[in-house]
């Protein structure tokens, strides 16, 4: 998953974003994400998912003619790294297989979007995340009701310490 489920297109903070604009304006985040990873040496093909004709135009783009990165662009994308590490986001991918043997039923993926927004965002949002957030608890579990049970992080293919973050998500919204 070279974008990461859309998170390094629709998730990037806007300090990334701007990294990413003043080293190539023309490039989108998604090319980034796509050239990096068909740039890695053991990798002989790159599987990209779109589900609108203009990202098949902006793939087609940069691939018809590909050229790896530069040691330049490397280091850009490793700023931009560091950029989203220091934004304490969620990583997760919204692609639910935790959700599943949750015996809860805690919407774990739109939890984590919800707190995601708050980091990047703030407090101007908290209140409408809140909002959000109980309307999701009331179709399955509040963040606080995990039992600790480890079924999601299991499945998670992401590897993610969901548990951990459900404290989070619960500290920030249940308060």
């Amino acid at each position: 998953e070279p974008v990461k489920g859309g998170i390094l297109v629709n998730q990037l903070p806007e300090n990334a974003k701007a990294l990413l604009k003043e080293a190539n304006p023309d490039a989108s985040p998604a090319s980034w994400a796509v050239r990096f990873a068909a740039s890695q040496p053991q990798v002989m093909m790159v599987l990209s998912g779109m589900s609108a004709y203009d990202q098949l135009e902006d793939n087609m783009s940069y691939m018809a003619d590909f050229r790896p990165l530069t040691e330049g662009e490397k280091d850009v994308i490793a700023k931009v790294v560091a950029a989203m590490n220091s934004a304490s986001t969620i990583p997760c991918t919204a692609c639910e297989y935790c959700v599943e043997g949750c015996p809860m039923q805690i919407n774990i993926p739109k939890f984590f979007a919800a707190y995601n927004s708050v980091q990047q965002f703030g407090q101007k949002v908290l209140g409408n995340q809140r909002m959000y957030y109980n309307v999701y608890a009331e179709e399955g579990g509040k963040a606080s009701q995990c039992l600790g049970c480890g079924q999601c992080e299991g499945v998670c293919p992401q590897h993610l310490p969901i548990i951990d973050n459900l404290v989070k998500v619960a500290e920030t919204f249940e308060q």
